[in-house]
């Protein structure tokens, strides 16, 4: 067994956090490297993270590149993608690309060490898990207009999914993944930055538009299959 395997078998990465506006326990960049750092020294083996900032169509990406060398000098390299909302309200530029990188890094991490954090974005369950945080997220929502008026509405689980979204159209594989995350956001606002994102992976792979449908009543997919 070498030392990538004894680790990813070994790792033990509680989820520490609680997003209250949520419901649910999570695990932060931070929780997977204090905990992997024992791990790293019984090996003899070394991490290095790196973050590299690029614009793929009209969205800014900050990709985590986790590089892990073992005792012998051999290395295994992973990366992960999240984009950055420069105009986040209530987060400088400084703050936005800090949340960026320490999402893409989690998942590079998350990949590194098989860490199963969530579904995969083409799947029925991820949309039901996904649907279910939402709903209960809007419902929060209510319940906190009611109680406080006048509280500015948390759009964390919407970002999240926005997020998710612009990592798979990035390493999407087929039109249906295009479809899917365009019918998703289809009435949110990232609307226009998933329908850039995903013009610009249909250009990358060399699939074709469909023409714009004409109905005022359901928006139509974008892309052709």
């Amino acid at each position: 067994m070498n030392a990538l395997q004894q680790i990813q078998l070994e790792l033990k990465a509680p989820k520490s956090k609680y997003n209250n506006f949520g419901k649910f326990h999570y695990r932060s960049c931070e929780d997977i490297l204090e905990a992997v750092k024992p791990l790293l020294q019984a090996t003899n083996s070394t991490l290095v993270i790196t973050d590299e900032v690029q614009q793929v169509g009209p969205v800014v990406v900050v990709t985590a590149k986790v590089i892990f060398t073992d005792a012998e000098g051999k290395e295994t390299v992973v990366t992960a993608h999240a984009g950055v909302e420069i105009e986040k309200k209530g987060m400088d530029v400084a703050q936005t690309f800090g949340t960026s990188s320490s999402y893409a890094r989690k998942y590079a991490l998350n990949g590194m060490f098989l860490i199963d954090d969530t579904k995969d974005y083409d799947t029925d369950e991820y949309h039901n898990q996904v649907n279910q945080q939402s709903n209960r997220g809007q419902s929060n929502q209510s319940q906190l207009r009611q109680s406080t008026p006048g509280n500015t509405e948390q759009q964390k689980p919407l970002d999240q999914r926005y997020q998710d979204a612009l990592v798979s159209i990035r390493n999407a594989k087929k039109p249906e993944t295009l479809d899917k995350a365009i019918n998703t956001f289809g009435n949110t606002k990232f609307n226009n930055q998933i329908r850039q994102a995903c013009r610009a992976r249909a250009d990358q792979m060399g699939w074709s538009e469909a023409p714009p449908q004409q109905n005022n009543h359901q928006q139509q997919s974008n892309v052709r299959h």
